[in-house]
């Protein structure tokens, strides 16, 4: 399950969407090529009307993204674009036009060692801090284009430059320079009766005469708890930092005159200002005119610091777009301009955003806390679809804690009122299946032709499967299962708890030869998640806890205590300390790997079921559904379908039977790599260690791949996490395993428990 998230309180509104949407006059329609002039064939009373249904269509965040034709280290925004990278052992500075990001000059910096950070100042001047030589100092570009050659200086405590970066640079009126610059500076401490030295993170602002020599400096720490956010020059020119620390925000402006820090205004705490508990997660930030912009949680706000207000703007993964890989931000009136480094593949782009009308249709999507799969997922799909656009609706923020937001995803998706795509993880969705709230995925594959039903691997598909129905999906899965010595599992395949304990008895060990637990709970965990649809019928809302199977997982649970008498994982295997595993098998590099520990004589038996080979597989990563009642299902389908068939990241296997079968054919590819004597050397697929020795495994052989097959093949049991039930269970066998309360009497509370809960949830 989830972590879970705080209620962000803002004391502005959640988003800046401006415009309202006004009343259609009957028989008003816009016309998509109408622009109201007869050669496009639209009479007066049609322009009327085009002009019309445009002013009623709600203005929202539209974004334009432009490729730049070069990739940048360092990048800034100001009337124009400055990108900074390197040739041929020189550095440059490319200046770019907006309107088509034509270079319009490049400016050599020559033989820079060192460059510390690039920004523009309110006038629109460009400042490169870097090193010549053994110097330290300036290069300017002017707004004009006139290129100002280095000029070096004397920053103190600077050293070489290789510890200071350069974050902001602004203009008095007396023509004085506000040079901000991070930099770690040596403090001497007293530990332990003994002097040492540290480096301390700190903010300093050098305030520089007009021929960039510095006059003065303040500094504010930013150690024991501190954290500066940003430093500017206010509406009447007062220079003012803003920074968090252990009693909250406080603003802290520079006497000029006694060329030193004034008093420090305390704010508010962060949660009351930015709605977090930490000033350590805002992440990007960039001054503006009357505060700062940050993203946090991908998630772009702006704090206004004359009214200590805050306010989001927008959802950057709505318009394609991640925090974590933006290079520059700039506001300039409403319009929000940004250099992104897309991918981190080389495509560097301006993507501007602005208030305007869109033709997509938009496609809700509810979940509770943010995945980062779902959300690269999202921006992506925003920016490939021209006819949907995905809008998060993240219920961590509708509700007091995470399970407040549960319980409010679930009543809407009970009312049918949840969004059109629904995250399901965490969720016990078995129960809405066959009260139409959740639409099956099958149906809206028969539609389809780029994903259907037999392009799924079968047994994902068969082991979701709900009478026929298919409801929720991932793209990603990987196997949950038990593995040991061949000559103990006698190669079965599938066992029960009376048979498992026979194999180990036969082989003169007991259940603590079984190894990939850890102690009760975790291990009761394990064994009711591999098996709670034997536990719990969700079809008819009933429960049977009270049987043989149950009470079996109970007293393993409580007998289980792994006998460690020392010696890592891996010894204990060929010492037969462990003769079985439990665990996971998520690449043909896991199987490879577990033959390896016991040395090659490895077989798959399976968790221990009523019936069944006891595989079970689980989804890696964020599983949805599409709303029974959405109001647009084919755009849920859409990215649904594109989340399947593009957000499997290499981890674990896919879902979609061809990738399956590619990363199969991969694994067996050899790699190399050049080797120092001028040959070429295998690369491993994955290693192992236990901090004393490692296992390197290769290419795998055609039988790996046939025997990691066969195991998906045969798997048809769900390892699924059912929160809510896993904690009844839990908490009702602590008694249990503490001697308070015998075996019948807990299974027959958990049992009263777990049916209440099902009652009350399906009723």
């Amino acid at each position: 399950m989830k972590g879970g998230i705080g209620k962000v309180g803002r004391k502005v509104g959640q988003c800046l969407i401006i415009g309202s949407v006004l009343m259609l006059l009957a028989g008003c329609g816009w016309k998509e090529n109408g622009s109201g002039s007869a050669s496009n064939g639209v009479s007066g009373s049609d322009s009327e009307n085009a002009a019309s249904s445009e002013a009623n269509r709600e203005l929202t965040w539209e974004a334009d993204m432009l490729s730049l034709g070069e990739t940048y280290e360092q990048a800034a925004l100001s009337d124009r674009i400055y990108g900074l990278y390197r040739r041929d052992g020189q550095v440059l500075v490319d200046r770019l036009e907006k309107t088509d990001l034509s270079v319009s000059a490049s400016y050599d910096l020559g033989d820079a060692a060192l460059v510390s950070g690039m920004v523009a100042d309110q006038s629109g001047m460009l400042y490169v801090l870097g090193q010549r030589e053994e110097s330290l100092g300036m290069w300017r570009i002017a707004a004009d284009g006139t290129f100002q050659d280095f000029t070096g200086m004397e920053l103190e405590d600077a050293g070489d430059g290789s510890d200071i970066f350069l974050k902001g640079v602004y203009r008095g009126t007396d023509g004085s320079l506000y040079v901000w610059c991070n930099l770690f500076l040596p403090e001497i401490i007293e530990e332990g009766g003994r002097e040492e030295t540290v480096y301390c993170d700190t903010d300093r602002v050098y305030i520089t005469d007009s021929r960039l020599q510095p006059v003065f400096h303040v500094d504010i720490s930013n150690t024991r708890g501190g954290q500066t956010l940003s430093f500017r020059l206010d509406q009447k020119g007062k220079p003012v930092f803003l920074a968090g620390d252990g009693n909250g925000v406080y603003a802290q402006g520079i006497d000029t005159a006694g060329k030193s820090l004034g008093e420090q205004e305390r704010l508010g705490t962060p949660e009351e200002l930015f709605g977090t508990e930490s000033v350590y997660v805002l992440e990007n930030v960039t001054p503006t005119e009357s505060g700062f912009l940050y993203c946090q949680g991908n998630r772009l706000y702006e704090f206004d610091q004359n009214a200590c207000e805050t306010k989001e703007v927008l959802n950057l993964s709505s318009y394609g777009v991640l925090s974590s890989e933006i290079l520059a931000i700039s506001k300039s009136g409403e319009a929000i301009e940004l250099i992104d480094d897309h991918g981190g593949q080389g495509k560097q782009e301006l993507v501007s955003l602005a208030l305007g009308t869109t033709e997509k249709a938009v496609v809700t999507l509810g979940l509770i806390g943010m995945a980062q799969d779902l959300e690269h997922a999202v921006a992506e799909f925003n920016r490939s679809n021209s006819e949907y656009r995905v809008e998060i609706v993240d219920y961590a923020q509708q509700g007091e804690d995470y399970e407040d937001g549960l319980e409010k995803l679930k009543l809407d998706i009970v009312r049918g009122e949840a969004p059109d795509v629904i995250d399901v993880s965490g969720i016990d969705y078995e129960m809405f299946c066959r009260k139409g709230a959740l639409a099956d995925l099958y149906e809206l594959m028969e539609q389809d032709t780029e994903l259907t039903g037999d392009m799924l691997v079968p047994s994902v598909a068969g082991a979701y499967e709900e009478d026929g129905h298919l409801y929720v999906m991932a793209p990603g899965f990987q196997l949950h299962t038990m593995w040991g010595y061949a000559d103990v599992t006698r190669k079965e395949s599938g066992v029960t708890f009376e048979e498992l304990f026979q194999l180990l008895e036969e082989s003169g060990k007991d259940l603590n030869a079984i190894g990939g637990f850890s102690a009760d709970e975790p291990i009761l965990t394990r064994l009711s998640t591999v098996s709670m649809d034997e536990f719990v019928d969700w079809e008819n809302g009933t429960c049977d806890f009270t049987g043989d199977y149950f009470k079996k997982v109970l007293s393993f649970a409580k007998e289980y205590t792994g006998n460690y008498t020392g010696g890592t994982y891996s010894e204990r295997i060929r010492k037969r300390e462990i003769v079985l595993s439990a665990g996971i098998i998520a690449s043909v590099a896991d199987y490879q790997i577990q033959q390896e520990l016991y040395g090659g004589e490895a077989a798959f038996i399976g968790y221990p079921t009523a019936e069944g080979n006891g595989m079970a597989l689980a989804f890696r990563g964020s599983a949805v559904a599409v709303n029974g009642k959405a109001e647009n299902k084919n755009g849920a389908w859409e990215f649904v379908k594109y989340f399947l068939l593009q957000g499997y990241d290499g981890q674990g296997f896919p879902v979609v039977q061809r990738q399956l079968e590619q990363v199969l054919q991969d694994a067996m590819k050899e790699e190399t790599v050049e080797s120092e004597d001028g040959g070429s050397e295998k690369l491993p697929k994955a290693s192992y260690s236990n901090g004393y020795e490692q296992i390197l495994v290769y290419a795998a052989s055609q039988k790996d791949v046939d025997t990691v097959v066969g195991l998906i093949e045969s798997t048809a049991n769900r390892f699924e996490s059912h929160a809510e039930i896993q904690n009844i269970i839990d908490e009702e066998a602590e008694g249990y395993f503490s001697g308070q309360t015998d075996l019948d009497r807990t299974a027959e509370k958990i049992q009263n428990r777990v049916q209440l809960y099902l009652d009350e949830q399906i009723g």
